[in-house]
């Protein structure tokens, strides 16, 4: 007799949520356990270079961060560095880009060069077997990286277009607008080159920034993986050995301060939406409050059910899509809050913020809110920290604020532990609406007679 297969029952999700005995429980979210970290190997080498090393076997892969400092001054320089990092694992005295790409593919590695504000980052990742041929390639690049005029020109090329369809999109033209306001010209907040500028880059002006910079002093590398952290570090100082140099260029970059000045409106003639871009000075992440902080601005707008999300998105539909965060401008921290509106919807948008702000500064903070956000940042905390990837990046990012990598784990139990009226105070100290200023990048045509009834907009 032949089983007659059963038939499939749609069932929604009103139906699924119920049962016979009524609505079906929901079981209570775990407690949420301290992170230990992996045990690791930290150590400074002879020439100056951070190492460590961390024992996490979740896979037979190990991945690679190679944190240099890079701080380009002026637009010339900056040009430079983005050419340097689109080249610099392009090819070496003894072996090509094809050659090299060939032995960490037959080796299951990669490796790549990304440049951020004050970093050149490698970053890289191999199996246990091709660990050796890893390392092997990032310490060619670092003695004997060629620039080709040919690879130069290529990459000039690369960067151009690309900067080019960037600088089209409404997000990047609504940040470059907030710089202006903010920092007015200032090189030590310009983050992308002129066009003239990277076209005047040469192969001979690449390569002596590498010489100049690409120094082992100050340098970071983190290892996360598969790993015996005491071999590894061996491994690494034996292949490194020839790595010599102090810092170079490296005194502390002096961002102009954020005055509350009046939100500008920025012409964009035609345009059908709006971005809302707001900006105050933050806490530095050594300072007491910096977690209060952090759940503060999660309970303003830093999550989905954040306030202002629940506020300007779901239930006024004035934005479709807001956030707040605490974020990097170089060496400082500021507080960013981002709207993107319709036109028509633009100032109310804006003044919803400012209510929002002041509701949090002014009303008291229910427990339950705070709460809410503590378990989000926890849970997302423990999230980053659970690969081998996330940890190596988590940890090469603490090492480059100046941060010991414990601060990865002293964190959230800061954020365990603090109590709603410190999240109220801080949200006092560092959210009041008058502190703030930013761009709206629209319509001025549509835009000014709306604006203008909010006041300190000009």
């Amino acid at each position: 007799m032949i089983a007659q297969t059963p038939q499939l029952v749609h069932r929604s999700a009103a139906q699924i949520a119920r049962t016979v005995r009524g609505p079906r429980p929901i079981p209570d979210v775990a407690a949420q356990q301290p992170y230990r970290l992996p045990p690791l190997v930290d150590t400074v080498l002879p020439n100056g270079l951070r190492v460590i090393c961390v024992r996490q076997p979740s896979t037979s892969m190990t991945e690679l961060r190679l944190r240099i400092p890079c701080v380009p001054r002026g637009t010339e320089a900056l040009a430079t560095a983005e050419v340097m990092a689109a080249t610099v694992l392009r090819g070496t005295t003894g072996r090509d880009h094809r050659e090299t790409d060939t032995l960490l593919a037959r080796s299951g590695a990669t490796l790549d060069a990304v440049r951020s504000p004050m970093w050149l980052n490698l970053i890289g990742s191999a199996p246990r077997s091709g660990l050796p041929v890893l390392l092997q390639v990032l310490a060619d690049a670092l003695a004997d990286a060629r620039y080709e005029a040919a690879e130069v020109e290529s990459a000039k090329g690369r960067l151009a277009e690309r900067i080019k369809v960037v600088r089209s999109q409404p997000h990047v033209l609504a940040q470059e607008a907030l710089r202006r306001h903010c920092y007015r010209d200032d090189p030590a907040v310009q983050d992308t080159p002129e066009p003239a500028a990277l076209a005047a880059v040469t192969p001979a002006g690449v390569a002596a920034l590498h010489r100049r910079v690409l120094t082992p002093a100050g340098s970071s590398l983190v290892l996360v993986g598969d790993l015996d952290p005491e071999r590894t570090v061996a491994e690494v100082a034996a292949l490194t050995a020839w790595w010599q140099g102090g810092p170079a260029d490296r005194e502390p970059i002096r961002v102009p301060e954020l005055r509350p000045e009046p939100v500008r409106l920025v012409d964009r003639p035609g345009a059908v939406q709006s971005q809302i871009r707001l900006v105050a000075p933050g806490p530095a992440r050594t300072d007491p409050s910096f977690g209060a902080m952090s759940l503060a601005n999660l309970v303003f707008g830093g999550y989905f059910s954040s306030r202002l999300v629940t506020n300007i998105r779901e239930t006024k539909g004035y934005a479709y899509r807001t956030d707040s965060r605490i974020e990097d401008v170089k060496d400082t921290l500021r507080l960013a809050i981002e709207a993107d509106s319709a036109t028509g919807y633009t100032a109310a948008a804006l003044r919803e913020i400012r209510a929002e702000l002041a509701r949090l500064v002014d009303g008291p903070l229910p427990a339950a809110e705070v709460e809410s956000a503590r378990r989000f940042l926890l849970g997302m905390s423990m999230i980053s920290l659970a690969s081998q990837a996330t940890l190596a990046t988590n940890l090469s990012s603490t090492l480059g604020f100046g941060l010991p990598p414990q601060w990865l784990t002293d964190f959230p139990e800061t954020v365990r532990t603090v109590r709603p009226e410190e999240v109220e105070s801080a949200a006092h100290r560092w959210l009041d609406p008058r502190a703030f200023t930013g761009v709206v990048v629209g319509d001025r045509e549509a835009l000014a007679p709306a604006l203008a009834e909010l006041g300190a907009v000009i």
